[in-house]
């Protein structure tokens, strides 16, 4: 009786499939869901697929995507003084800074400008370290 199940109950044929891959726990789980809720596995993914409120996340704002790109920018200054200095002090050339100090000084700040980047196109989150 398998042309029966391939048809919803009014009557329109069921010829699309999409595989879909499940860890083993996950399959678990779904399968004790279906028999829980006394429906096929097929039957039990389609209804929580199309019956189930998925929220959508809202775009960041636009005052968002401009700060993003303006701190793109100021890290994209902060790495070329970071490699200058590195490069004068690779040549043997005296600085009259302490490159180390600053060079840590550059290497949190940059890590702090990506943290906030990634705040304000809501992808980050404040426990995150984002440092490469």
């Amino acid at each position: 009786m398998r042309g029966a199940k391939a048809k919803r109950e009014d009557g329109v044929p069921r010829k699309i499939t999409h595989p879909v891959r499940f860890a083993k726990d996950e399959y678990e789980e779904l399968r004790f869901k279906a028999n829980q809720s006394q429906l096929s596995i097929s039957e039990f993914i389609r209804k929580a697929a199309i019956n189930k409120q998925i929220r959508f996340p809202q775009p960041p704002p636009q005052i968002n995507r401009e700060i993003y790109r303006e701190l793109s920018a100021i890290g994209v200054n902060l790495n070329q003084l970071v490699k200058a200095m590195n490069t004068a002090n690779k040549a043997g050339t005296l600085l009259s800074v302490d490159a180390d100090a600053i060079a840590s000084q550059v290497k949190e700040l940059t890590r702090l400008n990506k943290q906030t980047q990634l705040q304000l196109l809501g992808c980050g989150d404040d426990s995150q370290d984002t440092e490469k």
